[in-house]
């Protein structure tokens, strides 16, 4: 690649086309655990989508599979920003929450589960998973450095308003490094005095969970100099490219659906040197 430039890949996160320590931050956001977005035919070699998995055992295992693949490419002072969100082990999207509220029936979807999607084996119907602080520890388990937690506070709910809990309104983002010696360090911005990051989520009618800028921004600048390279191995709508090229970093995208990657990530990179193997 040129001093900046894009490369984009049609490629599983388990096998990443790219030479050891060949990247120098990765920053993404995975599909969730119990996910039902379909982003394409193409099946992972895992056997089934990230976020399709019946168990959450089943998912963190996967991501920390993917994991291994990406500290393979990444320097090894190199740091990796995961942004993930927890889930509740049912779930009414199929049926129940708001979309049941809808309904003329709402007795059946409460009695009767009608459209829910039961809880796996351990968890109870309203129960937290927890499963993102479960990736992270598996991570830490298997030789990642897990350096901090920021708190994405999104200042405003993301769901309707509940009767009896809090409605949620952040995720979290980890700071994990291959090994204790790496290079983020505090680019004179007021937010890395502080581990809880207010930034506004970004809506998206071509992407159902797009990560807003700012909060790829300040990953990129904390862990980056200009010409160096950002990988986001869930390419998505290309934000992180984006965001990585208007800094002056190289980026590589990859990602199992050549769609998002032909269709969405390709336009909005427009105007920049790019390579595009799909």
């Amino acid at each position: 690649m040129s001093d900046v430039a894009a490369l984009l890949v049609q490629a599983d996160a388990l096998h990443l086309p790219l030479r050891d320590e060949s990247v120098q931050c990765v920053v993404t956001s995975p599909p969730y655990f119990g996910s039902v977005r379909v982003y394409s035919e193409e099946v992972s070699s895992w056997g089934a989508p990230l976020g399709a998995e019946r168990e959450p055992h089943d998912y963190v295992a996967h991501l920390v599979a993917v994991f291994d693949e990406v500290r393979r490419v990444l320097r090894s002072d190199g740091c990796c920003w995961l942004n993930l969100g927890d889930v509740y082990a049912a779930s009414g999207k199929g049926g129940g929450g708001i979309r049941g509220a809808r309904t003329t029936n709402w007795m059946r979807v409460v009695t009767e589960r009608v459209g829910f999607r039961m809880p796996p084996a351990g968890y109870k119907q309203k129960d937290l998973t927890l499963v993102a602080f479960q990736v992270a520890s598996a991570l830490r388990a298997a030789g990642w450095y897990l350096r901090a937690t920021v708190i994405w506070d999104k200042k405003r709910a993301t769901e309707p308003k509940r009767l009896d809990r809090p409605s949620v309104g952040h995720e979290y983002l980890y700071l994990l490094s291959p090994s204790e010696h790496y290079a983020a360090r505090d680019p004179g911005e007021s937010w890395w005095g502080h581990s809880v990051w207010s930034v506004s989520p970004h809506n998206s009618v071509d992407h159902p969970a797009t990560m807003p800028e700012e909060l790829a921004r300040r990953c990129i600048v904390a862990s980056t100099r200009p010409g160096d390279v950002v990988l986001d191995p869930f390419n998505g709508s290309g934000t992180t490219g984006r965001v990585a090229l208007r800094l002056g970093r190289s980026y590589v995208g990859t990602d199992i659906s050549r769609e998002y990657l032909a269709e969405q990530a390709v336009r909005r990179l427009d105007g920049v040197q790019m390579e595009a193997a799909l």
